[in-house]
């Protein structure tokens, strides 16, 4: 039914997925293998899909006349005028209360004010920063970093060491990742004024190095790990291994910048993050 399909669009169910997963893996490394509680895991995929819906509802409504202008998002339902503002906003409302019910209910109250603080970041900083300056990729990277870390907290209630290097991981995933993406849409989100690449100028060199230099960074992160005792030598040494691969990505699209090699990265890096999360589940399982 168009229905189901224009709603689908409007939460991007894809994405919603994504960010399920990714905070059912933070889950299962603070859990640790310790009496898995499948009530935590329920309240913490509805909180977090909930969640999420709501925000790229609220992103949809602010940015309708935009999308209308792009191909990848003129056939969203605000622009085609098969959903209404009034409906978003209603759909939008019943999401964020059943996404906050979850988390408050299954999880804790650090779950809930993280989930929620993550949707207002993204819908209403993020969002509109999107057309003034390219920062706002720093601000998208924060709720885009936090599901993780929404799961390690769901499943320990508290926020520690390994909390804050679980959302550092992921938060500097995010530029390498976004900027890939930026690249090959960059035609599309400058004809809507959007800034989100490195710099104002489009796909220029420096853009194409500092998008490189971004997945370097991801080194130092991962050695943050070993160095406080998270991870023993031989799952750096893989994870080091996983992370080499993942930059010559960022490498040879850095050296010869073309959209081509930009799709490369990008699925690159969507592979990458989830094989480095499974690393991580499996290391603090067999602790």
């Amino acid at each position: 039914m168009q229905i189901i399909k224009d709603f689908g669009k409007l939460i991007k169910f894809r994405v919603n997925v994504i960010v399920v997963i990714s905070s059912i893996f933070g889950y299962l490394i603070g859990n640790g293998a310790h009496d898995i509680s499948f009530l935590q895991i329920l309240g913490l995929s509805l909180g977090g899909f909930f969640t999420t819906g709501a925000a790229h509802a609220i992103n949809q409504i602010f940015e309708r006349k935009y999308d209308a202008m792009m191909s990848r998002t003129k056939d969203r339902p605000l622009p085609t005028g098969r959903m209404t503002i009034n409906q978003v906003i209603f759909y939008a409302i019943i999401m964020t209360i059943a996404g906050a019910i979850s988390f408050a209910y299954f999880n804790n109250t650090l779950t809930l004010v993280l989930g929620i603080s993550s949707l207002l970041i993204y819908s209403f900083i993020y969002t509109p920063l999107k057309r003034i300056t390219p920062v706002a990729v720093l601000v998208g990277a924060i709720p885009g970093a936090l599901p993780p870390t929404i799961g390690y907290i769901a499943a320990t209630g508290k926020i520690d060491s390994l909390a804050l290097l679980l959302f550092l991981f992921q938060f500097i995933w995010q530029f390498p990742h976004f900027w890939s993406i930026a690249w090959i849409w960059n035609d599309e989100y400058t004809k809507a004024g959007y800034n989100l690449l490195p710099t104002k100028h489009g796909r220029t060199f420096l853009n194409a190095y500092l998008t490189f230099i971004s997945s370097m960074v991801l080194i130092p992160t991962i050695l943050l790990f070993f160095i406080l005792g998270f991870i023993n030598v031989l799952l750096l040494t893989v994870l080091l291994l996983v992370t080499f691969w993942f930059i010559s990505k960022a490498y040879y699209f850095y050296k010869n910048p073309e959209i081509n090699l930009a799709k490369k990265m990008m699925y690159g890096s969507i592979v990458y993050l989830p094989i480095v999360q499974l690393l991580f589940v499996i290391a603090f399982w067999n602790k």
